[in-house]
């Protein structure tokens, strides 16, 4: 049994991909429908333009990182 994804198209459903089958074989048909994205790539580039740059509070969490690492220091190598 193989699953396979495939695209409506014009009244035929068209595989994505090529099956090991040989011609004229029946199969079996179960549709199950794939969710689809809430978002176009314009619509989420967009989103992503309109986000603040980090600037200041990446630094700021730089230096969080650094104050965290100097109060529990790692050891020198777990792995030994």
């Amino acid at each position: 049994m193989q699953t396979i994804t495939a695209t409506f198209e014009d009244g035929v459903l068209k595989p994505t991909q090529p099956l090991n089958l040989p011609a004229h074989a029946e199969v079996r048909v179960t549709i199950e429908l794939l969710p689809t994205s809430p978002l176009t790539v314009g619509e989420l580039n967009a989103f992503l333009g309109s986000l603040p740059s980090l600037g200041d509070d990446a630094e700021d969490f730089a230096r969080d990182v650094l104050a965290i690492r100097a109060e529990f220091p790692a050891e020198a190598n777990p792995w030994d």
